[in-house]
């Protein structure tokens, strides 16, 4: 599967206020989550105010890149320009605990499986210095 192909750019996502932290964090290669200035709980997706605490004190926080499958299904189609199908969307369970969802790359799609556990690559997209988190199982690299 070349779900993870370099070659192909991903589509810029969206970006916000408070999400273009995340994406251009992994341009530059790096898994950033949104933590809370005042309690420290780590949150994502990223949103305005702590869901803990509420405080609009937000900081990024780098994070491992680690974790583990949680959930996913396979997408068969429809056709799409950016990858090839079928592809595995999963929420990942990141070592730290937050979960993000994304592709998870380079496997076949009968080996995937609840507790895989896998490690983040990045991928670039239409718009120069912004990126794409991909997971693949761990140590495959």
């Amino acid at each position: 599967m070349n779900a993870g192909n370099a070659e192909l750019r991903r589509p810029t996502p969206v970006l916000t206020a408070d999400n273009a932290f995340y994406w251009e964090g992994a341009g530059r290669g790096k898994l950033v989550i949104q933590g809370c200035g005042a309690c420290g709980e780590l949150c994502h997706p990223p949103v305005p105010l702590c869901p803990a605490c509420h405080s609009p004190d937000r900081i990024a926080k780098e994070m491992s890149g680690r974790g583990r499958v949680e959930s996913f299904i396979v997408v068969h189609h429809p056709p799409n320009p950016w990858f090839e199908l079928p592809v595995a969307v999963a929420t990942v369970e990141l070592a730290e605990g937050p979960r993000v969802m994304s592709n998870v790359c380079d496997v076949p799609m009968e080996e995937m499986e609840i507790g895989m556990e896998v490690e983040v690559f990045f991928v670039p997209t239409e718009e120069e210095g912004i990126g794409v988190p991909l997971f693949r199982p761990a140590g495959s690299a």
